[in-house]
């Protein structure tokens, strides 16, 4: 048997995660080398392999000086390491400073030393030693394939992926008429008017409304009779020509449920992204509309579209239209804080809009803020849509061999 050893690191426990994966064995121990004395940062890595505390080893550097001086570093490492066993060392993670002690430390032990390189998904094992002959470095292709459930669990979060349904909730040919509407320009401009009032005055309702009464305006109240006047502000006088243009038929006759008012609003666009990066990409794991959240935090997030291939996450935001500048930067501002705060750097954050970039002035603002941006005109073409799959598959490097 084997104690795995692993540079902890907290904002990026990728690296340290897949090394177990690839190769812990029933009866192997855990070492952890950490500069961060909470040994509870480690409950996500307990729970997910399903261990007791007793073969899990932390060694922390309380002292700010112990993290950074060398000598330090290496009798303290020296010290709590046993001549007898046998050590497999995963020296990503961490300063790179600790891992050079770290490597000095397990070089004088009975150690193999191995490298995770997540983004090329690989493990590369090395003697590090003053040989330089390349032919004795060998290099592990990551078999594992986690789930999202696993991805925010190892990051400390939250998630609703057990409740509800995260799937389309109609067909293919259902959302790929109603992009048709968009991309051919041919929706009327009542249509248009409706969305937006749809989205004004029913979107996040909680009951069933007859389509007259949303046409209309009309709202019931208890005991406020049975005859209620229209109220031109909640009128919705477009309604049925939105309906005859998307070729939307309600569940239940005459009437719209509030799920089918999200779905008229824009939910219909998430469907269209979800069945169309699932043909380009084909992902491990793929949902719409997945709430996460950190433990202790009030607040939780939506993710629109979001999909995990090869170990790598990416989150899609859906939006049919931004109305203007300062809206687009709100939404690039909370693509790029989701990511740094709470999903890693092992996730790579897209926006998809129907709203026009000719100047690629919004491409360049999204750029900046580490999220990709694929507007009306890359939805529109194969070729860049095409592109656009090729750059994920790219980015997340899965391998057949």
């Amino acid at each position: 048997m084997k104690t795995l050893v692993n540079i902890f690191d907290p904002d990026e426990p990728l690296a340290a995660y897949l090394f177990l994966k690839q190769y812990y064995e029933e009866g192997d121990r855990l070492l952890f080398i950490s500069t961060r004395e909470d040994r509870r940062l480690l409950a996500p890595y307990a729970a997910l392999f399903r261990l007791p505390d007793e073969v899990i080893d932390f060694i922390a550097f309380k002292r700010d000086e112990d993290s950074y001086i060398y000598e330090r570093i290496s009798r303290r490492l020296s010290s709590r390491l046993d001549p007898e066993a046998t050590y497999w060392v995963n020296l990503a993670g961490g300063t790179r400073y600790l891992a050079l002690a770290v490597q000095h430390v397990f070089a004088q032990f009975k150690s193999n030393l191995f490298y995770v390189q997540t983004r090329e998904n690989v493990i590369v094992r090395s003697p590090f030693d003053d040989r330089p002959d390349l032919t004795r470095d060998t290099v592990d292709t990551i078999r594992y394939r986690m789930s999202m459930a696993e991805y925010f669990r190892l990051h400390g979060l939250t998630h609703d992926l057990a409740q509800g349904n995260h799937r389309p909730t109609r067909s293919e040919a259902e959302v790929q008429r109603i992009f048709d509407c968009f991309r051919t320009r041919r929706l009327p401009h009542r249509a248009f008017e409706a969305i937006e009032l749809l989205r004004l005055n029913y979107r996040g309702t909680r009951r069933a409304m007859p389509l007259r009464d949303i046409t209309l305006g009309l709202r019931h109240h208890p005991g406020g009779g049975s005859n209620p006047r229209p109220n031109p502000r909640l009128a919705v006088p477009g309604l049925p020509a939105l309906l005859d243009a998307f070729g939307f038929v309600p569940r239940h006759k005459d009437m719209l449920q509030p799920d089918e008012v999200d779905y008229l609003t824009g939910g219909w666009f998430e469907e269209y992204v979800f069945y169309t990066l699932l043909r380009l990409v084909a992902p491990q794991q793929m949902a719409i509309g997945v709430r996460i959240a950190r433990p202790g935090m009030q607040h939780n997030n939506e993710l629109d579209v979001v999909f995990i291939k090869a170990n790598t996450l990416f989150v899609v935001e859906c939006k049919t239209g931004v109305a203007t500048d300062h809206l687009f930067n709100e939404i690039v501002y909370k693509a790029s804080a989701l990511k740094e705060s709470l999903l890693g750097p092992s996730c790579h954050s897209y926006i998809f809009t129907l709203k026009q970039d000719y100047d690629h002035r919004l491409h360049n603002v999204a750029a900046l803020m580490g999220i990709t941006l694929c507007p009306k005109g890359t939805l529109v073409s194969q070729a860049l849509m095409e592109q656009v799959a090729d750059q994920i598959r790219a980015t997340c490097h899965e391998r057949d061999d």
